[in-house]
């Protein structure tokens, strides 16, 4: 019996087609604008382009590739009905889900190897580097297996989108790929549990407010753990579902959420670069307090008179978190975090004419 004939419920049935355009355009508008700010603080303000930033642009564009599989599926029965596919759109739905399995498995591996390889720049203490060594270890076998998972629950491929019955192959049965799915949605949130508390060894013995300023950028991450648990409760709503097309679109929607938030999440500390230079009232910080007084910070004439190289060079001496202590990882004693601040100071009568310069630095070891 042709699936039309099942549950059938009128001509005038709802789809998700709306839910999966407005959160796909929303969030690939507001993350384009995200990456393109990442960039511009890492390639222009602090000339410090990383493996880190090319894989989260790849990551990117890979979870945009899933937004766009989603809506092109909604054409042909993502979201809607059994009742109201047409037999004729059978072959692109499914080629449509098979392609979302890939991007996410994908897409998701290259945001959290990202992730980690920041925190491979952020501490260079070699018991801290094996630590997120082991975690990339779990998230690329993770993904690996995903993907080959993916790959091979129909033999050929092509078998999956095999409507007809024609072609030579078999496919594994509903049931053993429903456990597997299930499986790996409890993996991907055991290991973005571990992705956000592998920061917390580094940040706990440095000064207490850029502890509250990194944890404030990475508590966020706890977004990410929440949409991939939201989403691992659609995926459960899948089993034995025998309308499931239309709930798969809110399973997918929450994939597409689950990685856009953490893009977000692993380019915030850019962004506070960013908004530090240009916004440092956010912040609240002595620089713009004194905007408020209109009274000029400490060294502000003397950053004014400074060539445009210099200015360039202060600001790529600050870290990707963007805090105006740097954190400096020290070569000679690689197993340690120094936190090093440069204090600038001016002095001048009211016609100017005197100007004294104090430079006092001093380390600090975490």
């Amino acid at each position: 019996m042709h699936p039309r004939l099942l549950l059938s419920r009128g001509d005038d049935l709802p789809t998700r087609k709306a839910a999966v355009y407005g959160v796909g355009i929303g969030f690939m508008a507001f993350i384009s604008i995200v990456i393109a700010l990442r960039l511009w603080v890492r390639i222009f303000m602090l000339r410090a382009m990383g493996t880190d930033d090319v894989l989260m642009v790849v990551g990117t564009l890979l979870t945009f590739g899933l937004t766009i599989t989603t809506m092109i599926g909604t054409q042909y029965g993502i979201g809607k009905h059994l009742s109201d596919i047409n037999l004729e759109d059978y072959e692109a739905l499914f080629k449509s889900v098979w392609a979302t399995r890939i991007l996410y498995t994908v897409g998701m591996g290259f945001v959290k190897m990202s992730l980690l390889w920041f925190f491979l720049r952020l501490d260079q203490r070699w018991w801290m580097r094996w630590s997120v060594f082991f975690v990339m270890f779990i998230v690329v076998g993770l993904s690996f297996a995903s993907f080959v998972g993916s790959i091979v629950s129909c033999t050929p491929p092509s078998k999956f989108w095999d409507v007809t019955g024609e072609r030579p192959g078999h496919c594994m049965s509903p049931g053993p790929q429903q456990d597997f799915y299930e499986v790996n949605g409890i993996l991907n949130i055991v290991t973005d549990i571990l992705i956000w508390l592998l920061p917390i060894p580094m940040l706990w013995q440095l000064h207490i407010t850029l502890v509250a300023a990194i944890f404030g950028v990475f508590s966020i991450g706890i977004l990410a753990l929440s949409a991939a648990c939201v989403r691992y409760n659609f995926v459960l709503d899948l089993e034995g579902n025998k309308d499931q097309f239309y709930p798969l679109a809110d399973s997918l929607n929450w994939c597409t959420i689950e990685v856009y938030v953490a893009i977000f999440c692993g380019s915030a500390p850019s962004l506070s670069v960013l908004i530090k230079t240009y916004a440092p009232r956010v912040f609240g910080t002595s620089k713009a307090q004194n905007y408020a007084s209109g009274t000029p910070t400490p060294g502000h004439n003397l950053a004014n008179k400074l060539p445009k190289t210099s200015r360039h060079r202060r600001l790529e001496e600050t870290t990707g978190l963007g805090s105006q202590d740097a954190i400096v990882l020290n070569e000679r004693e690689p197993d340690g975090i120094t936190l090093k601040t440069d204090i600038h100071m001016e002095v001048t009568d009211g016609n100017g004419a005197y100007v004294r310069e104090t430079y006092s630095d001093f380390t600090r070891r975490a």
